[in-house]
C-alpha cells in the first residue's frame, strides 16, 4: 500500500488541491480529471516505500486543451510549507524543468499507474508511477542516489529483477538518452540488483 498518510505525502496532496483550488475560481465547467499528474522521483520513492523525501515535485501533466501546462505552472502551483515527522519545518516545490522524455521511461508508464488521489473538486487526480517504471526513469542520470532508489524499490519487493530488465530494455528502444551510455546503466544496475538479491 502506497505511504499516503505521512507529512511528505500530505503536502504533496495539497500542492494539487490548491491547484484544484486555482481551476475552480479560473476555469468554468472543467471536465473530470481536466489535468493528470503522473509522478516521478523522490516523491514516488516516498509514495512506494516510506523512507525517502524530496525538496520537489517531478511529475508529467497531462491536461485538457484548454489547459496550458507551462501557464499552470506559472501561475497556480505554487510551494507548500510542512512540518515533517520530527516537526522540523520543510518546504516542498514543483520541478518545472522535469521532463519525462529525456529519461527512459517505458512507453506504457501511464497505463501502469495507479491513480493515488483525487482532488476536492475532481478536476485533478494524481497518478503514481508504478515502482518498476520510477527504477528505470532512474537510468538516465544515473547519480549515487538514483543508485540507490533503484536498490531500495528492490529491496522493498517493488519488482523483480526480471521485471526491471524487460521495462528497462522495452524503454532503450523509446528514449532519447544515449544509448551506450543507457545500455552502461542497465548492465550496471542489474549487477547490483543480483548483489542484492536474497
Amino acid at each position: 500500500m502506497p505511504y499516503t498518510k505521512t507529512p511528505f505525502s500530505q503536502a504533496i496532496f495539497q500542492m494539487f488541491e490548491n491547484l484544484d483550488t486555482y481551476l475552480d475560481k479560473n476555469y468554468n465547467y472543467l471536465p473530470q480529471s481536466a489535468v493528470k499528474v503522473y509522478l516521478f522521483g523522490g516523491c514516488a520513492i516516498h509514495l512506494h516505500i516510506g523512507n525517502r523525501v524530496s525538496n520537489d515535485i517531478d511529475a508529467e501533466l497531462e491536461t485538457i486543451s484548454k489547459l496550458k501546462p507551462i501557464s499552470i505552472l506559472e501561475s497556480a502551483i505554487k510551494a507548500v510549507s510542512f512540518e515533517d515527522e520530527e516537526g522540523d519545518y520543510c518546504m516542498l516545490d514543483f520541478d518545472g524543468n522535469f521532463n519525462p522524455t529525456i529519461a527512459p521511461i517505458h512507453p506504457d508508464y501511464k497505463e501502469r499507474s495507479s491513480l493515488l488521489y483525487v482532488t476536492q473538486s475532481r478536476s485533478v487526480s494524481v497518478y503514481l508511477v508504478s515502482a518498476v517504471d520510477v527504477a528505470v526513469s532512474k537510468l538516465g542520470r544515473f547519480e549515487f542516489v538514483d543508485r540507490k532508489d533503484i536498490i531500495n524499490l528492490f529491496q522493498n519487493n517493488m519488482f523483480t529483477i526480471e521485471e526491471f530488465i524487460e521495462t528497462a530494455e522495452e524503454a532503450e528502444k523509446y528514449c532519447g538518452v544515449a544509448t551506450g551510455k543507457l545500455r552502461f546503466n542497465i548492465e550496471m544496475s542489474i549487477d547490483l540488483l543480483k548483489e542484492k538479491a536474497p
